[in-house]
């Protein structure tokens, strides 16, 4: 008797802990329209309440692929001040936002960041990712 009492504890505690993890981890998504036409992308992952996985992607236009798809195909190397590819900016842009979040990302009239840190990996415009990740974050919440 003392085993069946000591398993079904051990099986609430387990699938308690599940649910809890569960409910801990919160999935958001958003797609803005941009006034260039171009569709962004964004999702991200919450864990308990905090922002721990970014993905962020836009389409171009008349292209099929995503320009994180494009690669070095987008070409925008050469016009970096930085050299690096759109995709390159964004994944350091992403790993920023996981490790530091958006609250003091400071923007010019660009829409570009003026943190240094930020722009030591990312020159081009940030303000509709930072947009995109609120309306995601608050779809997670939902």
């Amino acid at each position: 008797m003392k085993k069946l009492v000591f398993l079904c504890i051990a099986a609430c505690c387990l699938f308690g802990c599940q649910n809890a993890e569960k409910k801990a981890k919160q999935h958001g998504e958003a797609q803005i329209v941009q006034e260039n036409g171009e569709k962004l992308t964004v999702e991200v992952e919450l864990v308990n309440g905090k922002l721990r996985d970014v993905d962020i992607d836009e389409t171009v236009e008349g292209k099929k692929q995503t320009k994180k798809e494009l690669k070095e195909e987008y070409q925008m190397k050469q016009a970096s001040s930085i050299g690096k590819e759109w995709y390159e900016q964004v994944a350091f842009f992403e790993n920023y936002v996981e490790k530091k979040g958006i609250k003091d990302i400071k923007l010019n009239e660009e829409g570009k960041a003026t943190n240094d840190d930020v722009r030591s990996g990312c020159t081009i415009a940030v303000d509709g990712f930072i947009k995109g990740i609120e309306e995601a974050v608050k779809n997670a919440e939902k």
